[in-house]
């Protein structure tokens, strides 16, 4: 979010008066928050940007920003990690202040002063419990003095923005359970999203689900692993298969892809856990030639297409290898 430039506020009085203005105006919210928040602390602080960032298992990303212009150490938007944020995150209990990286040791060469020209600087981790789960900072391209009114509105700022983002989070939790609450009643009133040789899910009741997981998937950035194996139904089949279900974990899904063809999907799941799961189903279906992948929520394969190609592909060479277990990586 980027906005005009605007000039310096001064008087905690002042800073004081914006922040009840703001939460009246955004108590329900979070965009507004976030964009007005981070607006006022620009102002309130005569500095080039204010930022948001979160951390995730891929690293530091900016989630919202104000900027005086659109050039204004845009480097950051790429690398957030350069600008100090690993260290606000490493130290969480305390504010890093910085008001001239050049004439401080410790900052002078430091990529966020070197590469992408902040002199100045103040942030602060926001907390959800013990954890810190991003930074709140502004950044200014030459030296400034931040008061200790400016930093207590900067640590202010810092926990609404934390709490707000925590019930964010718990509304998209709640948002993703209601989904799959939705859909088991679907499963329920319609028989079609069920396979009558197999007792599973089908490949129609996948493309209903994957609908609320992908997006899932995707805020968490968190990988999926997949599995593909083939054996047919004989006596006792559909018995171990529903065995198998029934065992799986909350989030896991297994489906009959195709006549005597399985697709096991295990969201947040790594590889080498996948492995641990595979082998315990095979004690209960036995040894089939088996396929595997991980899909990353990325740009090159937002919607699973690629990981779905590269599970059969690996199918297909475990038959041809006559392997238990054969791994195709993107």
């Amino acid at each position: 979010m980027k906005t005009k430039p605007v000039k310096r506020r001064s008087g905690s009085s002042d800073h004081l008066v914006a922040l009840s203005d703001l939460l009246r105006d955004t108590r329900t919210d979070a965009a507004r928050l976030f964009e007005q928040g981070l607006s006022l602390l620009m102002h309130a602080l005569g500095v080039d940007q204010a930022l948001l960032t979160r951390v995730t298992h891929l690293g530091h990303e900016v989630l919202w920003w104000a900027s005086t212009s659109d050039d204004a150490m845009t480097g950051i938007f790429e690398s957030p990690e350069k600008g100090f944020c690993p260290f606000v995150i490493a130290h969480p209990d305390r504010p890093l202040v910085i008001h001239d990286a050049a004439l401080e040791s410790r900052w002078r060469k430091s990529p966020g002063h070197v590469e992408l020209g902040i002199r100045a600087y103040a942030g602060v981790a926001l907390k959800v419990g013990d954890k810190a789960i991003g930074t709140l900072c502004v950044q200014h391209h030459a030296p400034c003095v931040f008061t200790h009114g400016e930093l207590a509105l900067l640590k202010t700022m810092g926990h609404l923005m934390a709490r707000t983002l925590e019930s964010e989070n718990l509304k998209r939790e709640l948002q993703a359970a209601l989904e799959a609450l939705e859909l088991s009643s679907t499963v329920l009133e319609d028989s079609a999203l069920m396979s009558p040789r197999s007792g599973l899910p089908n490949r129609r009741y996948l493309d209903i689900w994957l609908r609320s997981t992908l997006f899932m998937a995707r805020r968490r950035r968190e990988p999926m692993a997949l599995a593909l194996w083939s054996q047919p139904l004989i006596a006792g089949t559909k018995g171990r298969l529903t065995k198998v279900a029934t065992h799986l974990r909350g989030e896991d899904l297994l489906v009959e892809l195709s006549s005597d063809q399985y697709l096991l999907l295990l969201p947040h799941t790594t590889d080498a856990a996948a492995e641990l799961l595979l082998g315990r189903i095979r004690e209960t279906l036995g040894n089939h030639p088996t396929g595997a992948t991980v899909w990353l929520p990325d740009g090159k394969d937002m919607t699973m297409k690629s990981a779905l190609r590269r599970v059969a592909k690996a199918f297909t060479d475990a038959n041809r290898e006559r392997s238990a277990l054969v791994w195709s990586h993107g």
